[in-house]
């Protein structure tokens, strides 16, 4: 009960939850500087650099993405075939980095804090994600196509069909729980997630 009472009196975990979310999905750049101000005060007591994340890098990030993760398709297939699938395979990349940060996320209630043995409050906060769900995930499609030795024709035909299911609306109702802690002794006084990265990649890691 003291835990509870305490957890009270802290920012709202729901509202740390949904910053977090539109940083890491969506890369709001609104989110991100509001969640910069809301751990900052805890990341410079514990010697760590001001911002948790930037907006600058995030956006030249995105810019980087379609074309790195290409580069990789491409290295799946014979050199032969790889000039015919550079722009098909972009393409590709591209609507799905936009299929996942027009992610629609909303984060929802928070479960009763409790204290583990060292005195952290943890929570969880359940959320809920409306997201592009294909038939068949880009990363599937494209081993498929490498293991069956399609010709070329053939996988940039099967690449624009993957990049139009990228393309439909968001129609697939993700569920999920952010994990969140406070450390009340070392007078922290945000609700935290060091790992949020990994809660992202795992929903991703299914579309």
């Amino acid at each position: 009960m003291a835990a509870v009472a305490q957890a009270a009196e802290l920012p709202s975990p729901t509202t740390a939850a949904d910053l977090y979310l539109r940083t890491l999905v969506n890369h709001d750049e609104q989110a991100i500087s509001q969640l910069n101000d809301y751990l900052r005060p805890n990341r410079l007591r514990s010697k760590r650099s001001p911002d948790y994340a930037n907006a600058a890098e995030l956006k030249a990030a995105d810019r980087d993405f379609p074309g790195e993760v290409a580069e990789m398709v491409l290295s799946l297939f014979p050199e032969a075939q790889r000039k015919d699938l550079k722009a098909p395979a972009e393409t590709l990349m591209r609507t799905v980095q936009q299929a996942r940060q027009k992610s629609e996320c909303k984060a929802g209630a928070a479960s009763k804090p409790q204290r583990d043995k060292y005195g952290v409050l943890n929570t969880q906060v359940q959320f809920e994600c409306l997201l592009v769900k294909t038939p068949e995930t880009w990363a599937e499609g494209i081993q498929r196509m490498a293991r069956n030795k399609l010709g070329t024709a053939q996988v940039v035909t099967e690449l624009q069909a993957l990049q139009k299911a990228y393309a439909a609306p968001a129609s697939f109702n993700y569920q999920g729980a952010f994990p969140l802690s406070i450390v009340p002794k070392d007078k922290d006084k945000a609700w935290r997630n060091d790992f949020a990265h990994e809660t992202v990649d795992e929903m991703f890691s299914e579309l």
